[in-house]
């Protein structure tokens, strides 16, 4: 008894340690798998930080560029500006008069520099006291115009753009040069911006270094707190020879990327010339950026760690790997499908208008013996070059919008005289459009109010300006104009623009307000269709204003747009009111050939102003010129032609009715005997080069982009006309 009682306690000894051995293995197991799990977890951690941060190294990129691109775009068209009335200027030597000073909507806003270094403006009389400048001395060595940034005593900061003159003499100077001044708080407002809720910020620095211009509202955490870039790296503990390169970069107005680690804070550093004389500084602290995006994240897989077994970890990661790429993939496609759609809308309607002011400036140029036409060409060029002006603003006014940095001004306002603006404005449009327009105000208003004069006037020309540009001719636009009293103090103005046009689909009006969308219609190819930014503008600047606007549509039953604004009264005063003048523009053009005498061509092209200057750049080569407002009227009349009649076909792509890739396709498919072999020309605001290369495919020989080049549209129809091919 006693033996086999200790067997079986021996027996139970072993069974016991060897249940205890397996849970111990198991345990041990499970630690390893979990160990390893933990491992694996924080190695993904590492990789998603990094990964974000690296996105956002890209995204800081385009932010740098499109800083850099919307510098270069306001540049070019001051530079126009100062070229085109330089070259008036000096084909007469004009005497100093008021005469002169019609030219320009702002007088003040240009010099004159004669040889010994003096400047004075358009009056003659009045010398001004220009400092910090290297005007005097770039004059005598560029050709161009160039710019350059000022101090004007009494007056403030400018940046200033100057074109040489040559045996030029005004009133008996000598004249050496043309300025033009621009705020420089307008070349702030456009280049310092703050980004990431504030986190990060964009400067303007000059070679040594130093901040020269910087958001009103930089963190009091920002990299860049002292008076150089130096100063502020060497407080933050960064040693010189870890930005010798950054500064060798600034110093020659290069571009240059780098990170610097202040504290535990990740710096991304990115410089980028802005001018020839100052550099671009973007700086965002990626390391903050990037945490708010991974670290709820990091905390689920933390989660799901802790809870499930080995092969639940291995099928979540392969799970999450999969989905992550697969929305990477997705992300990417959408990243470039925007960016497409944005580049190649952005670039269409920037072209269109710029087409107009380069070719009303060429014909002024080559009728400076007829004042009436150089008047017409100029006056004409300003509808265009006004236009541009408000797609930039538009762009610029949404960028402010969205950073919050969009201000409302409340000062004393007559609202009859906001009301008589807009009608003022617009009304001549209208006209030309063929609508009737009319204001429904019921009465003056017996007070003057409290509020942005601008940005109202600003919200109701935009829905004026929307409903004459989709209202067929014939048609009816209203604005009325209420009152309602809210209290002892306040007004209930209600704004309403009514019309008879298109009407909006009912599937779009949720889109309505959103920025950069446009209902796809036939009247959205016209000229100047806008940028899809201004319905969202006035949504956004109205409900600064505290405000509501709404919409009630159908389609081809019109449009009713509402606006009611809470304003504050005042007693009303007397106001003289001021006359605006008109901008004037011009530009050169080449001496075109006489080689090309009698030949017909076929110019197919919707846009009226467009249609009116290619004609005439053609008349002026002595070219017979037809002209068609859309692809199905071009194919048509191409058809109704004799063999042969036609050297040539202009081509515009964006057409209402048929565009330009169905017309020349169309034509090509006609059963006539010159069909084949009839050059086709696309002539067309788009210019990217899949846009080309749909022109070749649709059988047209070649593309030209506009702004209608006038040297090299010559030669391509020279070289047509001799049969020496197309290029």
């Amino acid at each position: 008894m006693t033996t086999d009682t200790g067997n079986r306690t021996a027996k139970n000894r072993w069974r016991a340690f060897a249940r205890n051995r397996k849970e111990v293995l198991i345990n041990i197991a499970l630690m390893c798998v979990l160990g390893c799990s933990i491992a694996l977890l924080l190695f993904l951690n590492q990789s998603l930080r990094n990964s974000v941060q690296e996105e956002r190294i890209e995204a800081v990129d385009q932010i740098g560029y499109l800083l850099t691109e919307r510098i270069s775009q306001l540049k070019a068209t001051y530079k126009a500006q100062v070229d085109a009335f330089a070259h008036v200027i000096s084909q007469e030597n004009r005497e100093v008069n008021d005469h002169l000073a019609d030219y320009f909507e702002k007088p003040e806003d240009w010099l004159l520099l004669d040889e010994e270094g003096n400047f004075f403006t358009l009056s003659g009389s009045s010398a001004v006291m220009v400092t910090d400048s290297r005007i005097t001395e770039n004059v005598f060595v560029e050709e161009d115009t160039f710019s350059s940034f000022v101090s004007i005593q009494g007056r403030g900061d400018y940046w200033a753009f100057t074109h040489p003159l040559k045996y030029t003499e005004v009133a008996g100077r000598k004249i050496i040069g043309l300025c033009r001044l621009v705020p420089a708080q307008t070349f702030a407002e456009i280049t310092t911006v703050s980004l990431y809720d504030h986190l990060g910020s964009s400067y303007i620095v000059d070679p040594d270094g130093v901040i020269v211009m910087h958001p009103d509202d930089v963190a009091e955490d920002s990299l860049f707190q002292g008076y150089t870039v130096y100063s502020s790296l060497n407080s933050a503990g960064i040693k010189e020879a870890a930005y010798a390169d950054l500064k060798a970069a600034i110093a020659t107005n290069a571009t240059y990327q780098a990170t610097y680690v202040a504290g535990n804070v990740r710096w991304l550093v990115l410089a980028m010339p802005s001018t020839e004389e100052y550099e671009l500084l973007v700086t965002v602290p990626i390391s903050i950026t990037a945490e708010a995006t991974y670290a709820g994240l990091t905390y689920l897989m933390i989660a799901v760690v802790m809870v499930c077994m080995a092969g639940g970890l291995i099928l979540f990661y392969n799970q999450h790997t999969l989905m992550r790429k697969r929305r990477d993939v997705q992300v990417q496609f959408a990243k470039a499908a925007a960016k497409s759609d944005f580049m190649n809308k952005m670039s269409h309607d920037i072209r269109t208008p710029l087409n107009a002011v380069v070719g009303l400036h060429a014909l002024a140029l080559e009728s400076m013996d007829d004042p009436d036409t150089v008047r017409d060409c100029i006056e004409k060029a300003q509808i265009s070059n006004k236009y541009l002006i408000s797609l930039i603003n538009d762009v610029l006014d949404m960028s402010r919008i969205e950073a919050g940095k969009m201000k409302i001004n409340k000062d004393r306002m007559d609202l009859d005289e906001v009301v008589n603006h807009v009608m003022l404005m617009e009304g001549q449009a209208a006209a030309d459009a063929g609508i009737q327009f009319t204001c429904a105000e019921k009465a003056p208003f017996p007070t003057d109010y409290i509020g942005d004069s601008v940005r109202i006037r600003q919200c109701l020309m935009n829905l004026v300006s929307n409903a004459i540009k989709f209202t067929p001719p014939g048609g009816r636009v209203l604005l009325a104009v209420e009152r309602a009293p809210k209290n002892a103090q306040t007004d209930q103005i209600r704004f309403v623009v009514e019309d008879t046009g298109v009407g909006i689909s009912e599937a779009y009006l949720p889109h309505i307000f959103t920025p950069f969308e446009q209902e796809k219609n036939s009247m959205t190819n016209s000229a100047l269709a806008g940028s899809g930014l201004g319905l969202s503008i006035v949504y956004n600047l109205v409900k600064l204003m505290d405000g509501t606007v709404t919409v009630a549509s159908k389609k081809n039953m019109g449009s009713r747009f509402e606006i009611v604004l809470p304003l504050q009264t005042v007693k009303k005063e007397e106001k003289a009111q001021k006359a605006a003048s008109a901008e004037e523009d011009a530009a050169a053009c080449a001496a075109l050939n006489a080689a090309l005498r009698g030949k017909h061509i076929l110019l197919v092209e919707d846009h009226p102003i467009n249609r009116q200057i290619i004609t005439k750049l053609l008349e002026k080569m002595e070219l017979v010129v037809d002209a068609a407002e859309n692809g199905q009227v071009g194919v048509e009349t191409f058809r109704a032609s004799a063999v042969g009649y036609y050297s040539f076909i202009l081509m515009d792509i964006k057409m209402p009715v048929m565009d330009g890739l169905e017309a020349a396709k169309a034509i090509r498919h006609l059963d006539k005997a010159d069909a084949q072999t009839i050059p086709i020309i696309a002539l067309s605001a788009n210019a990217f080069e899949e846009d080309r290369q749909a022109s070749l495919e649709a059988g047209m020989q070649l593309h030209l982009a506009k702004p209608v080049d006038v040297v090299e549209l010559k030669k391509v129809l020279m070289r047509i006309v001799k049969g020496e091919g197309t290029p």
